[in-house]
């Protein structure tokens, strides 16, 4: 492979649009549901499973509950991609590194390697290099 095919990987940059899209929706959902603003569940929304920088930026705009919460969400996502990765990967390998979120390149990684294979690295890296960028300025920008 090369680099220009690692870099501008088509598949990671479609699935990390579709990642950003839907999890702005579902914090749209969970806004109503819950009874939250619009801009804090958007905020909590823009984690993508970074939970050691959403739980600390949500903690200072919002206060610890949010922040808490914020935390304890991204968290599960990681856990949760770990356990289901496996599975998913063999009907949908889209949807198992969407599942990753910002976690894809690096803490899931090895596990979307081993399961996936050596041509899943590249998505998994461009998935989780876009999502890593966007999730300090969307929390920024959601909670301004």
């Amino acid at each position: 492979m090369t680099l220009k095919q690692i870099v501008l990987n088509r598949r990671g940059m479609i699935v990390a649009v579709v990642v950003v899209v839907s999890s702005l929706i579902g914090g749209l959902i969970n806004a109503f549901i819950l009874d939250l603003p619009i801009n804090t569940a958007l905020a909590m929304a823009s984690g993508f499973g970074w939970y050691s920088l959403s739980g600390i930026l949500l903690t200072e705009s919002f206060g610890p509950v949010i922040g808490s919460a914020a935390f304890f969400n991204d968290l599960a996502r990681e856990l949760i991609a770990i356990m289901l990765i496996p599975g998913l990967i063999r009907r949908s390998r889209s949807t198992a590194l969407g599942l990753c979120g910002a976690t894809s390149m690096d803490f899931t990684l090895p596990v979307l390697q081993r399961t996936g294979g050596l041509d899943m690295v590249p998505a998994a890296i461009v998935h989780g290099f876009i999502l890593s960028l966007l999730v300090p300025i969307l929390i920024a920008f959601f909670s301004a």
